[in-house]
């Protein structure tokens, strides 16, 4: 037991004594602090890479319905690209279809870019394209599902013809 010299006590029959942790506690405080974050670790990065995958899928829907509603306006072919096929290899892209060929050149207009974070993926089962006409509707109904890597569950949107989205859970291969 130290007493502190340089403060006198408070009360008189009680000693006032020096605020400070001993090598042997501080030891145990911090492998008990380890062995918490070891627990805690692998849940904490399963919960950053969900929403991740809700971000992602979310700005998906947006971007969806601003090519959606862009061929509402404009009364014209609009398509949401991802693949070399279309003329995108890198990135997401949403362009002014003018020639109906399904395939961007530099003299269409561009309406939007994006990319997906590393370690995220799409996927689509009607290819790499989604087209809306100016009605609003697409021929691509399907289910697109954002993945990450390494992991089972995705999350999916499911596109009806009409452009119409649900949103849903999906198994990622």
């Amino acid at each position: 037991m130290h007493l502190c010299p340089h403060k006198p006590p408070f009360h008189k029959r009680l000693p006032h004594f020096c605020g400070a942790w001993s090598l042997l506690e501080l030891l145990v405080v911090l492998s008990l602090m380890a062995i918490i974050a070891a627990m805690a670790g692998p849940k904490l990065l399963t919960s950053w890479r969900l929403q991740q995958l809700h971000d992602e899928r979310q700005r998906l829907v947006q971007q969806l319905h601003f090519a959606r509603l862009t061929s509402l306006q404009a009364n014209a072919k609009v398509s949401l690209c991802w693949a070399p096929e279309c003329g995108s290899s890198e990135h997401f892209l949403i362009y002014q279809d003018g020639n109906n060929d399904g395939q961007w050149q530099n003299t269409e207009t561009s309406l939007s870019r994006w990319q997906l974070p590393v370690g995220l993926y799409l996927t689509f089962n009607r290819g790499s394209q989604i087209s809306f006409n100016g009605a609003g509707n697409t021929a691509q109904s399907g289910t697109l599902v954002v993945c990450a890597a390494g992991q089972n569950q995705g999350l999916s949107l499911i596109l009806s013809s009409s452009g119409r989205l649900r949103q849903g859970d999906a198994t990622c291969e």
